[in-house]
């Protein structure tokens, strides 16, 4: 009889793969030419900010030129564009699998102060963002920007080698007509052609650098430019809003039938926003005018099963915003009576801490659910929206205790020291 020989089954690659990425962390980041890069960790309880700073590497960003960028990816809850907290692990963040969006954060004021590195990138994503129709412009000025675009990336014209389709030929996905969607009108592939075509002649001599300038100069006049917006708003008499944080502060728009935005209603600067809080699906937001001496508590609801996200997401936003762009000399410090509440009530959440419990720190993030009700009832009692306030002497302040000031609509109680 033959005998029998007993082989041992091969153990499957998939198996081994498996079993060498256990207690690893691997994450995918698409960059902003399109390309994938992935990162693998040894330990699962990795913090965003490693992550970040991998991706830093391999695109060779200098130091000072990464906090304009960040990680962006999709909320796994309610489906909206989120950034990833680079002081928190990745894995609570965003569930399998771990792919991330590295995209422009903070869109820099003065271009010509930023690093060549900052730049590519921000060409990049401006010239992402305007195919995928978060940018609307005219046919024209979109033929512009293409005309600087490849001059940034082609060089000059040469006839030799840019024949006839050379731009989507080179150029690739970064190159293409405008649509309904980010443009007024649609044009045909050959007459848009021709459009950047001359253009892209006419830039004979131009450096790269300066192309990229002219692009990048063309774009800060597109609407929305540098803004993070948020929709699914309305304010108090339920007409709908959209929610526009930039580097100047908070803007409060109209929106139509058709959710296109409109006129501005409300603008509120950095330097005037007392503080923001979310709670539920509502924003509050508390202003003060030094100049005009007036301000006021103003509200907005988001709606849907998770609108109190979308609240949470805007305050996340807005303070990062007003962390990078607002850099005041002197932090302003108020005193006051008509503002106990609000003193009293961030130390009841022990968020903030100062050395004279009389003045009121009034920056920052607040979560108190019991009593926020009453705090922003007494902001609207004592402050009216947007009413002019009659200015005291500080003696009748000192000789007219808060218990027998009972007209609050016609005298201030505040003070600055």
């Amino acid at each position: 009889m033959p005998s029998t020989i007993f082989t041992t089954k091969p153990k499957s690659v998939k198996f081994e793969e498996k079993r060498q990425s256990v207690g690893k962390l691997q994450c995918q980041v698409v960059l902003l030419d399109n390309s994938l890069f992935v990162a693998t960790f040894e330990r699962k309880s990795t913090k965003g900010q490693e992550l970040f700073d991998r991706v830093c590497e391999k695109l060779s960003l200098p130091p000072n030129g990464r906090n304009h960028f960040g990680l962006q990816f999709v909320d796994g809850v309610d489906g909206e564009l989120t950034w990833l907290d680079f002081d928190r692990q990745v894995r609570p963040q965003r569930k399998k699998p771990y792919s991330f969006q590295f995209a422009v954060k903070f869109y820099p004021s003065d271009v010509s102060s930023v690093p060549n590195e900052v730049l590519d990138l921000l060409v990049l994503q401006i010239k992402d963002s305007l195919i995928r129709g978060k940018f609307v412009t005219s046919v024209n000025e979109h033929a512009i920007l293409d005309g600087f675009f490849a001059q940034a990336i082609l060089g000059d014209f040469k006839p030799k080698i840019h024949k006839r389709g050379y731009l989507e030929d080179l150029l690739g996905s970064f190159f293409a007509q405008p649509n309904g969607i980010n443009s007024d009108y649609e044009i045909s592939e050959d007459k848009y052609e021709t459009m950047v075509h001359t253009l892209h002649r006419s830039h004979k001599g131009l450096t790269t650098c300066e192309a990229k300038l002219g692009f990048l100069e063309i774009a800060k006049s597109l609407p929305f430019y540098g803004m993070s917006l948020h929709h699914g708003a309305t304010d108090n008499n339920g007409n709908a809003v959209l929610l526009a944080i930039c580097n100047t502060g908070l803007l409060v728009l109209a929106v139509d039938n058709f959710g296109i935005p409109g006129n501005t209603i409300e603008n509120f600067p950095w330097h005037e926003i007392i503080t923001m809080v979310d709670q539920n699906r509502k924003l509050y937001v508390v202003v003060y005018s030094e100049e005009r001496k007036d301000g006021g508590s103003f509200s907005y609801r988001f709606h849907g099963h998770f609108g109190h996200k979308a609240a949470h997401r805007v305050v996340n936003d807005a303070l990062e915003y007003q962390a990078f762009y607002y850099k005041p000399e002197k932090k302003l410090v108020r005193r006051s009576k008509s503002f106990g509440e609000v003193d009293s009530h961030l130390v009841n959440v022990g968020q903030f801490q100062r050395n004279d419990r009389k003045y009121a720190t009034t920056t920052g993030k607040i979560r108190s659910r019991g009593s926020l009700k009453k705090f922003t009832d007494s902001i609207k009692r004592k402050m009216p929206r947007r009413q002019r306030s009659v200015k005291l002497s500080n003696s009748a302040i000192e000789d007219s205790p808060a218990s027998n000031s009972q007209d609050t609509s016609t005298t201030s109680s505040m003070t600055y020291v």
